[in-house]
């Protein structure tokens, strides 16, 4: 399950720019497709790919300054990979894309729904921002009978397409292997996600949102209290707001993972306050300003659960610990 990075930069800075994308290609081929590609020639090559392999699944996210991608029929035949993608440009560039006689425009920020398992043509009006999810069409059958329709057609903006616009975002930023509700379940959540993006109906939409559209709630909670617990003022009513969910629907997700809000936070503010006090940037600040950069109200609250948590005060720990480093 790990992650794939690999960028231009990386690359052998003795090699030509010629040699260099050719090096590119062969990577991206082994991690995604084969394709010819070409790049703007006003510019600089640079590129930077992401691809994250979940068993029959991959998430892919791609910076480059790609101008056309063409997949032939020979690629098809020589990689028989055949797979649907949902990909997004998030960047403000559209693409066209051409496939088995039709042709549609993705608007920047739109998704769509396309197959590497026949040719296809896209060309960009700028360097892209991708990031997408690659899937098997047996599994993408068993949930939606006839999903193919819907190919080629940028996919209508719903919550269920949103929550897995996110959810692949956190997948490629988190460290997956650290996050144990993660990684147990991820492949799972993210094929429900689709089906429902895609319109699953019946009882495939009613597993789907019970399962996957639960779980990315969950991961959209998750990331912005790790985005916002510095913040004192931050609270379960304010989260649940912003997010368009009852406070109580947010704690019980939260419930779920064995840790309350109130738990998360707290241990999210020591672990940045036990940091603070080992790095010898924050030698001359007073304990208590590092408890309020944490997001500690009251210096006491925050004494008496630093020495739960670590076995000692924040001063003896910053004497102790901080100072042999």
């Amino acid at each position: 399950m790990s992650k794939v990075v690999f960028a231009s930069d990386q690359l052998p800075a003795h090699l030509d720019e010629g040699a260099r994308q050719r090096l590119w290609l062969d990577l991206f081929t082994d991690h995604l497709c084969a394709a010819d590609i070409s790049f703007f020639p006003d510019a600089p090559f640079y590129s930077r790919s992401e691809f994250l392999k979940l068993g029959d699944i991959a998430v892919t996210q791609l910076e480059a300054n790609i101008q056309t991608a063409v997949r032939t029929q020979r690629h098809v035949e020589a990689d028989t990979r055949g797979d649907y993608i949902i990909g997004t440009t998030f960047n403000g560039v559209s693409t066209l894309i051409r496939q088995e006689g039709r042709e549609a425009i993705r608007g920047a920020g739109e998704a769509m729904l396309y197959t590497n398992a026949a040719p296809i043509a896209s060309q960009l009006d700028g360097p892209i921002a991708f990031r997408g999810i690659t899937v098997p069409r047996a599994l993408l059958a068993e949930r939606l009978p006839n999903f193919e329709d819907l190919a080629l057609t940028p996919l209508a903006a719903s919550p269920a397409l949103r929550h897995l616009e996110r959810y692949l975002a956190i997948v490629i930023d988190s460290d997956i292997d650290a996050d144990l509700v993660l990684k147990e379940n991820i492949g799972t959540h993210l094929i429900d996600l689709v089906a429902l993006a895609l319109g699953a109906r019946g009882d495939s939409a009613e597993l789907a949102t019970r399962r996957g559209l639960r779980a990315a709630r969950l991961q959209d909670v998750i990331a912005d209290i790790r985005g916002r617990f510095a913040d004192p003022s931050f609270s379960p009513s304010e989260l649940a707001r912003k997010l368009g969910l009852s406070p109580r629907y947010v704690q019980e997700l939260l419930q779920e993972t064995g840790s309350s809000f109130t738990e998360r936070v707290t241990e999210l503010r020591l672990q940045k306050a036990r940091k603070m006090l080992l790095d010898s940037r924050y030698n001359r600040s007073k304990i208590s300003d590092i408890a309020y950069a944490c997001g500690f109200n009251e210096v006491s609250y925050f004494n008496r659960c630093f020495r739960r948590r670590f076995g000692t005060s924040p001063r003896h720990y910053r004497r102790d610990v901080g100072e042999p480093m």
